[in-house]
């Protein structure tokens, strides 16, 4: 995963702390791999600025139809409430990224978990409800891939130039042969601590413990 080496400074301490907090906490460390992941991704396009955005009418099924989307309506309610909120005021969270992620027209189509990182805004800030637990809502993993909606113009257009044609393919529920979600996300989170400048847990925690930032 070479988006992790764009991580600042910053962002891995942050994502260190989460990663202690989170399980401690007893939840599943996956939404915390999902949170890290888009994190470096818009790093990687340089804080957003190169990433593609959604919705500008310029995207055509292969039937003509041009294609929008846009969250759920429970993400959307949550993304709401994170950009309102007080705790993001003083959250150690990038601010930049949280707006970026939770404009439908740069997150919809795949984004990390909402309700984990509002938990995450608030208990790292000065402001929100820091001392409010995660609960057993996060104690196992649920996937949030496809969970967005799409909507098709009415109309058939001809795609001009500078147009381009959907290339999401259609929600499948094969999974592949030999890889599983879990070995994936462990080789993500390996790559993470090792942009860290971590082996393990066990090494991120013991310097955590020790204070050498």
């Amino acid at each position: 995963m070479p988006q992790a080496s764009f991580l600042t400074r910053d962002d891995r301490r942050l994502l260190g702390d989460v990663y202690e907090w989170a399980d401690d906490q007893g939840a599943d460390l996956g939404y915390v791999d999902d949170l890290a992941f888009a994190l470096a991704s818009y790093r990687e396009k340089d804080d957003g600025r190169i990433w593609s955005r959604h919705n500008q009418g310029n995207v055509y099924d292969m039937e003509g139809h041009k294609v929008f989307y846009s969250f759920t309506d429970q993400h959307a309610v949550t993304a709401k409430r994170i950009v309102e909120g007080e705790g993001l005021k003083t959250t150690r969270l990038d601010q930049g990224f949280i707006r970026f992620i939770t404009d439908k027209d740069y997150g919809s189509l795949g984004h990390n978990n909402f309700e984990f990182m509002e938990k995450v805004i608030n208990r790292f800030s000065t402001a929100g409800e820091r001392d409010q637990p995660l609960g057993a809502d996060f104690a196992t993993y649920k996937s949030q891939k496809n969970d967005y909606i799409r909507t098709l113009s009415k109309e058939k257009y001809t795609p001009g130039e500078g147009d381009t044609r959907e290339t999401l393919s259609a929600k499948k529920t094969s999974k592949p042969k030999e890889l599983t979600l879990e070995s994936l996300r462990s080789d993500m989170r390996e790559t993470f601590l090792k942009a860290m400048g971590f082996k393990s847990f066990s090494s991120l925690f013991d310097r955590l413990l020790k204070g050498q930032r």
